[in-house]
């Protein structure tokens, strides 16, 4: 398959400002940057894609769930739930579970897309959007609803097991790590909830909005918000650590790799933080917004920006090694799988890149 003309022309001009290096990928091959295939969604890509047993899964703003090849790019089934699909399909024991924007969590086949349940939530006057990736673990699925509730379902039946009420609108995915369960609210609240039972077992805040999923590492939570900070808490005995103030919205997760925090901003900084103390390490400055989670792997930082562009940044020094240009927004955070990168962009196309 042939790129997209305007991306091509995007991707020369880019070649200018951020040349090409030779970065080692996994198994020693290096990382060019360059496409090995691309796969036409027909539709703004606003998921973000997974990787299992050999397929790439991604869903789309018209609420198709797209799975092809991660070899070849060919596909290998869709179903369309007909409601926009955000954030990551969890996937677990076979089945993979996606949720819409009409408030719907599916549980589909991941041999072949047949339908095993559906569970519709909010109601008939509160509208239950999903608008991030539900989580499978303990048996359960667990998943945020703009009806301000978190709800956990039982995996093989999509029974209710709890669902607890925070009271606002919740946009964020929840973060599941050794039984508890972490989300942040519109309110600016932080909650963390007991897997089992669904009770709230203690919380925080901060001054505006949390939509992204928390982070955890090394016993220690990290949650950012719309007020422009990252907070670090302790998890055992619920010690504050530190604050970062980070200057703007904090608009994705953070990613935490070799000591060091990467996140994205509203108005396009990838911020690095030491995670011991929340000190600015670097700041790389892209064009547009990031809502794409950014990824680390092989001493580099990949993630895409609002203006459509893959960036592959050095992780120590955040100096740009190379980029990708798309033809619209790139709004998923990229998935990694045997040495090939790959990321969705709202002018429709899942790209891999090696």
């Amino acid at each position: 398959m042939k790129q997209p003309l305007k991306s091509v022309l995007s991707a020369l001009v880019l070649a200018l400002a951020f040349p090409c290096l030779t970065i080692a990928a996994p198994g020693g091959a290096p990382w060019k940057g360059e496409l090995k295939w691309q796969y036409d969604a027909g539709f703004g890509i606003t998921g973000t894609p997974v990787v299992s047993d050999g397929k790439v899964f991604v869903g789309d703003g018209e609420g198709t769930l797209h799975v092809v090849n991660a070899a070849t790019g060919q596909l290998v089934w869709k179903f369309k739930s007909g409601a926009t699909i955000n954030g990551a399909p969890a996937i677990m024991d076979g089945s993979v579970y996606v949720g819409g924007r009409d408030g719907t969590l599916l549980a589909l086949s991941a041999q072949n897309g047949a339908i095993r349940w559906e569970y519709r939530s909010g109601s008939g006057t509160t509208p239950g959007a999903i608008w991030a990736s539900p989580v499978a673990a303990d048996g359960k699925v667990f998943f945020c609803s703009a009806d301000g509730k978190v709800y956990a379902l039982n995996a093989r039946s999509g029974a209710l097991v709890w669902s607890f009420d925070t009271g606002r609108e919740l946009r964020s995915s929840p973060l599941y790590a050794d039984g508890m369960i972490y989300v942040g609210d519109y309110n600016g609240l932080f909650h963390a909830i007991n897997a089992k039972t669904g009770k709230k077992v203690w919380g925080g805040g901060s001054a505006g909005p949390i939509n992204a999923q928390p982070t955890t590492a090394d016993g220690v939570v990290y949650f950012g918000s719309w007020d422009g900070t990252l907070q670090a808490v302790r998890i055992k005995g619920v010690i504050p650590l530190w604050k970062a103030a980070v200057g703007e919205s904090v608009t994705t997760s953070a990613t935490i790799s070799g000591g060091r925090i990467y996140l994205g901003t509203v108005t396009g900084n990838l911020v690095s933080l030491s995670a011991g103390n929340g000190a600015p390490m670097w700041s790389f400055n892209s064009p547009g917004g990031i809502h794409s989670t950014p990824l680390v792997a092989d001493g580099l930082v990949f993630f895409g920006s609002d203006q459509g562009i893959l960036f592959a940044l050095n992780a120590a020094t955040g100096k740009s090694q190379w980029s990708f240009a798309t033809g619209r927004e790139i709004l998923s955070a990229p998935a990694l799988d045997n040495g090939t990168l790959f990321f969705g962009s709202m002018d429709g196309f899942l790209y891999a890149i090696h």
